[in-house]
């Protein structure tokens, strides 16, 4: 859809369903294939039978998560303020944005691989490796961190941008290529090359420089169609534009930032238990990420048409998406949490088959579904208000979320109920965080100035 009225009829006429279902439903699959090539990691470390490499996997993705993080924060901040650039048809503005976007990413990209190589052995000591674990996390770290993190970052910011402009289904392709080409490389590295855990690390490192390919071929075959443009000529900084790209993306960025530091205190408590426990929360904590991936796929998908409408000041149709995308959800995260409470044991069981880990996940799966439907509300409402420029209130609901209640609350658990209760912060403070969400949508303001305080610039 790269005709420029094909586009606004999308944005515009098309029936909410139809719109949504449109804008949506490719990016929850490439968020599910996504999360599917995470598995694929964990079930093939998991074939090896050996908990020290599927833990070392575990202490290295709050490392890894770092990279969404810095995508979050350019490129879903940079698709906030394009989609309200396309609601006034301000073509000039679109092209400073995604500019200062992309460029902006390559670099904060290289900084941090080149930070995580300099302090590597006491990241790893942070993050809960122990003597038995610190090589086989140093070996993934150095492929999908330290090597993969610009490739990482730029598949995921230039899918952002692209789906910025309506182009959900392009930029779908290239997140679920790069997650298929993942789980075929898996295997082939892991058991036919026997590289094991460092197999895994190179066909992830290889499977997103080849998304990243395909973005770029994207670009150049569309640039007459596109209004995204790179050129360094843009990246003056005027009108705000950096600012507007920060603070849309700033909660974002924070709440992975967030988990990243959730996570490691969850491997640091876990890892004066055993590695079996730290391998348990792995598992637990990827099958239940297939709800939050339908969450963020169907939130990230219609932030295009939230913005577009708010901008144009169609708050109608607007409210129209917000009320069919939230009915959605809050369905299937209900029947995945009924599946999850009744066969945990054997959904655990296709990852691995060290009994004391299918214990652990089996317990702490059923302790982490409770809460999905109200936190399949939380980044719906986060996706609100970076659309509409709320970034005070979508700032507030993520900081609650994740950092400042959830890890107190997990020490104190932990005192209490040793083991389970670092699990159970999570469901409580989700809980928590998915009513606050309700509420600061039910008080949002019935007024407000234009988003974009500036005249509307075809040119």
């Amino acid at each position: 859809m790269n005709n420029l009225k094909e586009k606004q009829f999308l944005f515009e006429k098309m029936s909410i369903p139809k719109a949504v279902c449109y804008l949506a439903i490719p990016t929850i699959i490439s968020q599910l294939i996504t999360i599917i090539y995470n598995w694929a990691d964990t079930y093939f470390i998991g074939q090896l039978n050996d908990t020290y490499q599927m833990a070392a996997i575990t202490i290295c993705h709050p490392a890894f998560m770092m990279t969404t993080a810095i995508a979050n924060l350019l490129g879903i901040g940079g698709a906030s303020a394009i989609s309200r650039a396309l609601g006034v048809n301000n073509q000039k503005r679109i092209q400073k944005i995604a500019t200062v976007s992309l460029w902006g990413s390559i670099l904060i990209s290289i900084a941090y691989a080149l930070l995580v190589l300099g302090f590597q052995r006491p990241l790893l000591s942070v993050l809960g490796a122990t003597t038995n674990t610190y090589t086989f996390a140093s070996q993934y770290l150095f492929y999908v961190v330290i090597l993969g993190t610009l490739p990482s970052v730029l598949n995921f910011t230039l899918s952002h941008l692209i789906r910025s402009i309506g182009m959900s289904k392009e930029s779908s392709i290239g997140i679920a290529m790069g997650g298929i080409i993942n789980m075929l490389l898996d295997p082939l590295f892991i058991f036919v090359f026997r590289l094991n855990v460092v197999g895994a690390a190179i066909a992830t490192l290889l499977s997103n420089w080849i998304a990243t390919f395909y973005f770029i071929l994207l670009l150049y075959k569309t640039k007459n169609k596109s209004p995204l443009r790179f050129h360094w000529r843009n990246l003056k900084i005027e009108e705000h534009v950096t600012l507007e790209i920060i603070g849309s993306g700033l909660s974002s960025f924070l709440l992975s930032l967030m988990a990243l530091l959730s996570n490691t205190v969850i491997n640091k408590l876990m890892s004066n238990v055993d590695e079996a426990a730290i391998s348990g929360v792995s598992i637990a904590k990827k099958v239940d990420l297939c709800i939050i991936a339908f969450a963020q796929g169907l939130s990230q998908g219609i932030l295009p048409l939230i913005g577009y409408n708010y901008a144009a000041n169609n708050t109608n149709r607007m409210k129209k998406a917000i009320y069919f995308s939230g009915i959605t959800m809050l369905i299937f995260a209900t029947l995945c949490v009924i599946l999850f409470s009744i066969f945990p044991r054997s959904i655990v069981q296709l990852f691995i088959k060290d009994e004391k880990t299918i214990m652990y996940a089996s317990q702490f799966l059923r302790i982490l579904c409770i809460s999905m439907p109200l936190t399949s509300l939380i980044f719906l409402g986060n996706t609100i208000f970076q659309a509409t420029k709320q970034n005070i209130r979508a700032l507030i609901l993520i900081l609650l979320r994740k950092g400042i209640i959830d890890i107190p609350l997990m020490l104190i658990l932990n005192q209490w109920i040793p083991i389970y209760g670092v699990i159970m912060a999570q469901p409580i403070v989700d809980s928590f965080a998915g009513i606050l969400a309700i509420l600061l949508y039910i008080t949002f303001p019935k007024e407000k100035r234009h988003p974009l305080d500036i005249q509307t610039n075809t040119h």
